[in-house]
């Protein structure tokens, strides 16, 4: 029997894996789970508004510059920063216009400094001549830095046309 969830729970489980592998070297007080929630949802609002006007310094910021930061993106897995910048830019240049729509939207706080998040995502892309309409599920792993909430792991997937 061909276990359905079991790729929901291994982008868990690599979620988790990288977002705690991560501590804090300043001693920050704690935040309260709804304080998480909120900024860590602002965090996530930006990262779609950032996309909307293309701006690669904008996702810049909302990213960890780490070594074992992790997208997986339509089954491919991109580690690293570099190799994640690299890929936005890529991304970024060829589309003259982007849509990011987040329904369903669900933040939970995992400790005052961690965060994870789920939405259904819905990412219209257009080069002018082509427009590409990618519809799935987006989930996220969150970690507050001194200076933000960054995106230490992105996993979507989304069903063929």
């Amino acid at each position: 029997m061909h276990d359905t969830y079991a790729p929901m729970r291994l982008a868990w489980l690599l979620t988790l894996a990288v977002a705690c592998a991560h501590t804090e070297k300043t001693v920050q007080a704690p935040a309260a789970p709804t304080d998480v929630v909120s900024a860590a949802t602002a965090a996530i609002e930006e990262w779609r508004q950032a996309y909307e006007v293309k701006s690669v310094d904008a996702l810049s910021k909302l990213y960890a510059h780490e070594p074992d930061a992790v997208i997986v993106l339509d089954g491919q897995v991109i580690t690293g920063w570099n190799a994640i910048y690299a890929m936005l830019k890529d991304k970024l240049a060829h589309a003259k216009e982007i849509h990011v729509r987040l329904k369903d939207v669900s933040v939970k706080s995992l400790a005052p400094t961690i965060a994870s998040a789920t939405a259904t995502m819905t990412r219209e892309m257009g080069d002018g001549v082509t427009t590409v309409t990618e519809a799935g599920a987006l989930t996220l792993a969150l970690r507050k830095d001194p200076d933000g909430w960054k995106i230490v792991v992105e996993h979507y997937s989304y069903r063929r046309p």
